[in-house]
Formats: structure tokens, C-alpha cells, sequence
């Protein structure tokens, strides 16, 4: 081999010895570098970055293209709410974050609707403090308890950012109050009967929308099974029949003891039973109606009681 060739041999041994030597060292350094960070992986072609790393963790749910509801809400007549919310401790956690905040956002606008309802059942113009107040603690109650029915309807895991995104919905006939509709079925001459029926209607708007009895529906209050009564099904039926037992005076003073028997249907359910005595006493020259609407509210006070106590478990 001639002189010049030699020494140009030499010279590229040289050099490709020197390259491997210096893609060894950059290799063994970026291994180090990746083993103090835990975020890349070695492939056949070298070393990954981390961008792949949390594609691969960001994968606990199907995937699938971004839903329309991310960005916009849905033409539905139910209420509906949206939650988002990133990575944390694990995909458990973060899916069971984002249902709660989808559930809070369906809270702010039922709990405004069930406030509102209540505002114009019980107030009769304008809510007195004592109202108010009222109808704040049953609103969040109401509210917790239609919260139970809210459905999940779908989750939805953006892997570019590992947000979890979730809809919830909720019918909007689970937030509308259920109707109530009162009865008297007491004879013409027992003029008492209409007063305890307008207290009771009260004592209902506390929980219920109250409507005009309908004649055509009195049935209904002793036997919803009929076809009339189940196109109602979002109404409870109440009768009340009141008679008086007696009326004793002793000279000075004059009473009147009354009976009142009823009942409190939704459904094909009985809800509420009531079989109370109730009475008033007022002086000999006292009239009939000043009695009677004693004896009324002594009998709204027993029957509420009963009411009051059947209704906590109708749900």
C-alpha cells in the first residue's frame, strides 16, 4: 500500500473510533438523565421523551373524538351540568372528582328552580322573614334529595391533556314539585270541614304544588287504581271527612267535639292514614263559627303532625 494511503487509513480509524467512543458517552449520560427524571423510555432507535410517557397513562378510558357537550351544552329539555377536572392521585379519583363537579353545576340551577316554587307556594304576596328562612332549608333539602336521581350519562378522557371531562343530567319532572289535590267528602252542613281543608292546603304547599280539586277526580282520593287517576301520576289525592260527635254546655261555656278521618294517596300507594278527635270551647254566647275555626286549627295541628311524620318516608 503506498505511504499516502497508509497514513488516510490511520486517520478514519482514528476518527471512527473517536464517534463511537463520544455517541457511547452521550448515550450513557442521557440513560443517566432519564433515570433520575422517570420520564423517558429506551427504544430500538435510542432514547423517548416524556410527551409519550403520559399518552400511555392518559388511557383509562376509551378513546374516542371530543363530545359536542365539551365545548357547548346540549339542546335538552333536562337539566344537565358539566365536569372537568385533570389529572391527580389516580384515574379512580380523578373520574369520581369530575362526576362531582358535573353534579354541582346540575345543583346551582335546580336548587334556584325548587327555591323559586316553594317562594311562590308558601308566600302569599310577600315571604316574611320567618318564610324566608323556611323556604332557604327546604330548598337545600329538596335539593340533596333530587340530586339522587342524577344520571351519569357520559365520560370522556382527553388524552392530549389528561382532563377527564363528565355529563350528568337529570329529568326535569324530578324537579318540578308534585301536585297535590285536597277533598272534602264532610257533609254540606259541616262548615268547619272547609276551613281544615284550607289549612291542610297550607301545610301542603310546604312540600307540594297545590291545585283546585277536581270533581271528576274525587275517586281518586279512596282508590287511584282507576285509568283517570294513573294520567295523574305526579298528583297526590287527599279526602278528609269530618262530623261532629257532640256538642256539650255546661251553662257558662259551649263546645263542640269533632271527628276528622282521611288519608293521603299517591299512586297506587297510601301514604298517610289520619283518624283524629278535635274540639273547641268558647263562652255560651259564643257562635258556631267562632268555634269552629278553634276546633280547625286544633284539628290542622293533629292531623299535620300525622301527615308530617307519613310524608318523611314517601321517598
Amino acid at each position: 500500500m503506498m505511504p499516502k494511503l497508509r497514513t488516510f487509513s490511520r486517520r478514519m480509524e482514528s476518527f471512527l473510533s473517536t464517534t463511537r467512543s463520544t455517541a457511547a458517552v452521550q448515550c450513557c449520560v442521557m440513560l443517566a438523565l432519564c433515570g433520575l427524571l422517570a420520564g423517558c423510555q429506551t427504544t430500538a432507535g435510542g432514547v423517548k421523551g416524556t410527551a409519550d410517557s403520559g399518552a400511555v397513562q392518559c388511557a383509562f378510558l376509551p378513546e374516542r373524538p371530543m363530545p359536542s357537550w365539551v365545548s357547548r351544552l346540549p339542546e335538552t329539555k333536562d337539566y344537565v351540568g358539566v365536569g372537568q377536572v385533570g389529572s391527580s392521585e389516580g384515574p379512580e379519583q380523578q373520574i369520581r372528582a369530575a362526576e362531582d363537579r358535573a353534579r354541582g353545576s346540575l345543583a346551582a340551577g335546580i336548587s334556584v328552580k325548587i327555591h323559586e316554587q316553594l317562594r311562590q307556594n308558601i308566600c302569599e304576596g310577600s315571604c316574611t322573614a320567618e318564610e324566608q328562612s323556611k323556604i332557604l332549608l327546604k330548598a337545600e333539602s329538596k335539593t340533596k334529595h333530587t340530586l339522587k336521581g342524577v344520571e351519569i350519562k357520559e365520560r370522556w378522557l382527553d388524552r392530549g391533556s389528561c382532563m377527564v371531562w363528565v355529563l350528568a343530567t337529570l329529568s326535569r319532572d324530578k324537579v318540578e314539585l308534585r301536585r297535590a289535590m285536597m277533598f272534602n267528602l264532610s257533609p254540606p252542613s259541616i262548615e268547619m270541614a272547609g276551613l281544615l281543608v284550607g289549612h291542610l292546603e297550607k301545610v301542603l304547599r310546604e312540600d307540594f304544588a297545590v291545585v283546585p280539586a277536581d270533581a271528576r277526580l274525587e275517586g281518586c282520593a279512596t282508590d287511584s287504581a282507576t285509568p283517570a287517576c294513573q294520567d295523574r301520576a305526579n298528583t297526590i289525592f287527599g279526602a278528609i271527612t269530618v262530623s261532629l260527635e257532640k256538642e256539650p254546655m255546661d251553662g257558662q261555656f259551649r263546645q263542640r267535639n269533632f271527628r276528622v278521618k282521611g288519608s293521603l294517596r299517591f299512586q297506587d300507594r297510601l301514604l298517610s292514614s289520619f283518624d283524629v278527635p278535635c274540639k273547641a270551647r268558647a263562652e255560651a254566647r259564643a257562635d258556631a263559627q267562632t268555634i269552629d275555626r278553634a276546633a280547625a286549627e286544633d284539628c290542622r295541628k293533629k292531623v299535620q303532625a300525622t301527615m308530617n311524620k307519613d310524608l318523611e318516608m314517601m321517598d
